[in-house]
């Protein structure tokens, strides 16, 4: 794939009350910041990476994710361990893993299975959650090396028993596809699915994508408006450049164009979102 002068970047709501304000404070303290601290915000290091590990049974097993995560990816956790959660760190970050007996509310993990069109039966399922896990991955420097970590966390915890899903959104995805996808860490290839969501539509004008989480990685999310293309084809596009992206740290720019030959160019256009929220990439396909 080229791209016509790319180069590196310079650069749910309240939940259950008491518990999970317990949990949530813990986070914050995590983060060595209080609400009105005066660091400014262009020397915080990246955000916390969230996602919550959904249960279909009120129960949870942070023996056997100690075991799993030092099994499968060497990871150790120290012998600090609460009754309710778990907290340790890992090459200067902090994970923190809450247990919360509750469902997550509102059907919000429902609601967002509408727009995951490659698990047919997500909602059925997630329904079924009783209680879940919140995994939070705090104070990374490397956009890339946060959710590495978190992804070895969370298939460690997909692979205990109750697990059946994990929420990170909008993306809803069936725990042994997110622990299956997390091996390629293993083979040194970055699994940019498990990170950044590709949402798909279709209308009267034709096929669109749109991506959620490139922001994370300090990348405009990007978009595909009113393509004639198939939605396979545009899925498949869409899926390349964001790999593309994330493992090059490239930048795409308004003006420019990307191909994945010397005679395919493909324009780019930055605008307001159409799906994306705010500013987005509009790729021309």
């Amino acid at each position: 794939m080229n791209t016509s002068n790319s180069r590196k970047d310079d650069a749910g709501g309240v939940f259950f009350r008491q518990r999970r304000n317990r949990n949530m404070g813990l986070f914050d303290k995590l983060r060595g910041r209080k609400e009105d601290s005066s660091t400014p915000a262009g020397e915080d290091k990246l955000g916390p990476i969230v996602g919550f590990v959904l249960l279909d049974k009120p129960q949870y097993d942070f023996d056997s994710f100690i075991e799993k995560l030092n099994e499968q990816w060497g990871i150790e956790t120290g012998k600090e361990k609460a009754e309710e959660s778990i907290v340790f760190e890992v090459d200067g970050m902090k994970v923190a893993c809450g247990y919360m007996p509750a469902v997550i509310p509102n059907r919000e993990v429902e609601e967002n299975c509408k727009y995951n069109f490659l698990w047919r039966e997500a909602e059925q399922v997630v329904s079924t959650h009783k209680a879940h896990i919140i995994v939070s991955v705090l104070g990374a420097e490397d956009a890339i090396e946060g959710h590495k970590l978190f992804t070895k966390v969370a298939s460690s915890l997909l692979q205990t028993q109750s697990a059946i899903a994990i929420y990170t959104a909008p993306l809803v995805m069936e725990a042994g596809q997110y622990v299956d996808l997390a091996l390629s860490l293993k083979e040194d290839t970055l699994p940019v699915v498990l990170w950044v969501f590709i949402g798909m539509y279709q209308n009267e004008q034709g096929v669109g994508a749109y991506t959620v989480g490139l922001r994370s990685f300090g990348k405009d999310e990007i978009e595909i408006v009113n393509s004639n293309q198939s939605a396979g084809d545009v899925f498949e596009l869409v899926t390349v450049i964001v790999s593309f992206i994330i493992e090059n740290d490239v930048t795409l720019r308004d003006g420019e164009t990307i191909g994945f030959s010397a005679e395919q160019k493909l324009s780019l256009t930055r605008s307001p979102g159409v799906a994306a929220e705010g500013d987005s990439i509009k790729i021309g396909f």
